[in-house]
């Protein structure tokens, strides 16, 4: 059994757009959220005091130099800055305060490099210590800087403020700003992870938009439907949805023209109806006096012999192994003008089947026999069967269920029947959760 490799998780821009402006009342309130933590959190945000005093640093030149006292000065104020943050100061700032009390982290040093000025704060929760601990600071700088030999040159750090001035400062604005690209970043985090986990197609324009066909049908979901055709063995009366496909049928009378008669159903995953399509596809046709054949060629999960209520056994694999002629394998059905083929015995390797000229011999005949040949296929990340079969297609329907599949699996399925030289027709859209009034809509009722 000859297996499909996964999609490749790609970004594409316009995918990305389309799910943006697809959940933007989801996204408009994650950032609106986030914010909102951010503002409350300024609220229990404690406000604190700052510090600040004027440091000046004043160097005397050395006999020999080749700098005056104003540029010696200005080379030191990096040094002096980062030199106020280091643990020397802080470990005697410490001692002259009394406590340990006192954290470089705390410490912030500003300064213009026009000038010999420096600007040095120090933050903390109650006014009286951020000043007591600022001044600590300072003069533990100065008993440095006087210490002989602590600098090259002779340099003096000498605070000029007449006081040091203290005011209250928060984080209020900075904690929003913050909040606000939190919000950002969590609002693309979302559109990211629908993209890469639940992107799903939900809409015919998203179908047409990512295939560039038309989509034929909009098949619309009737609520409390019930449950869908099983797919185990052993059920001899199952019951099943019928759809009215009368449109469709029509338009592919219209444009077969006499020359195309043969049509691959494929989906991309198993469950998005391809199966319920084909045979009402085929009733339709049968409905318009144009005698249809239709072939069960999922060997995956066949299943059209138990809608007709047929045997599964006597079908194309007997034919392959040279057991039975093209018709005897065919079985009547009771829907008018509809013959059905079904997939036979298992076999090891049904692949080959495909690629032998048993197959294309059975689709000559059958075009021979028949005005439209309906052929029911696995799905495409199933199975590889849709490459040989697309060779003995004059054309092919692809069947999208409302949010059953990713935009990537179904840009991946178009990719793979391109690929294969598949003659992509169009679209059915199935279990659509509301009419679009823009498309035509069927609906499903059930078979009494």
């Amino acid at each position: 059994m000859a297996q499909v490799n996964k999609t490749q998780k790609t970004l594409e821009f316009k995918d990305l757009f389309y799910i943006f402006k697809k959940n933007l009342i989801v996204e408009i309130l994650i950032f609106v959220a986030v914010l909102i933590v951010g503002v409350l959190y300024t609220y229990m945000n404690t406000d604190y005091y700052m510090a600040q005093s004027h440091v000046v640093i004043k160097a005397e030149v050395t006999s020999g130099s080749e700098y005056n006292d104003t540029v010696l000065s200005k080379m030191y104020l990096t040094t002096v800055s980062s030199l106020l943050k280091k643990d020397p100061i802080v470990d005697r700032a410490k001692q002259i305060y009394g406590s340990d009390d006192i954290y470089a982290g705390n410490i912030s040093v500003t300064y213009e490099e026009d000038n010999l000025l420096l600007d040095v704060f120090y933050k903390d929760y109650n006014d009286v210590k951020a000043k007591e601990k600022l001044e600590a600071i300072l003069n533990a700088c100065e008993d440095f800087s006087a210490n002989a030999g602590a600098f090259p040159a002779n340099i003096q750090v000498v605070n000029v403020s007449y006081e040091t001035k203290v005011y209250s400062a928060s984080d209020d604005r900075k904690i929003v700003i913050l909040a606000g690209l939190a919000a950002v970043l969590c609002v693309g985090a979302y559109v990211i992870l629908l993209y890469f986990v639940k992107d799903r197609v939900t809409s015919v324009e998203r179908i047409e938009s990512i295939t560039g066909k038309k989509n034929f049908v909009t098949i619309e979901k009737k609520k409390n439907q019930g449950t869908p055709l099983p797919l185990g063995e052993g059920e001899v009366e199952a019951s099943h949805i019928e759809i009215d496909l009368r449109k469709l049928s029509d338009t592919l009378i219209y444009m077969s023209d006499g020359e195309n008669k043969v049509y691959q159903i494929q989906s991309g995953i198993s469950g998005e109806g391809k199966t319920t399509v084909s045979t009402n596809l085929a009733k339709a046709l049968g409905e318009s006096q144009r005698k249809t054949l239709i072939i069960d060629c999922d060997f995956s999960k066949p299943s059209i012999h138990r809608i007709f209520k047929q045997h599964r056994h006597k079908g194309i694999t007997d034919y392959f192994k040279g057991e039975m002629t093209f018709d005897e394998i065919v079985k009547p059905t009771n829907a008018e003008n509809v013959d059905l083929i079904t997939c036979g015995d298992r076999i090891a390797n049904h692949t080959i089947f495909f690629a032998s000229p048993k197959f294309k011999a059975i689709i000559e005949e059958a075009k021979t026999k028949y005005d439209f040949i309906i052929l029911d296929c696995a799905p495409v990340k199933a199975l590889s069967d849709y490459i040989n079969i697309s060779a003995v297609s004059d054309a092919t329907l692809l069947v999208v269920g409302n949010d059953k599949l990713s935009a990537r699996d179904l840009e991946y399925t178009v990719r793979e029947l391109e690929a294969c030289d598949a003659n992509l027709i169009g679209t059915v859209f199935n279990f659509s959760a509301a009419q679009n009034k823009r498309h035509y809509s069927y609906y499903y009722y059930y078979k009494k």
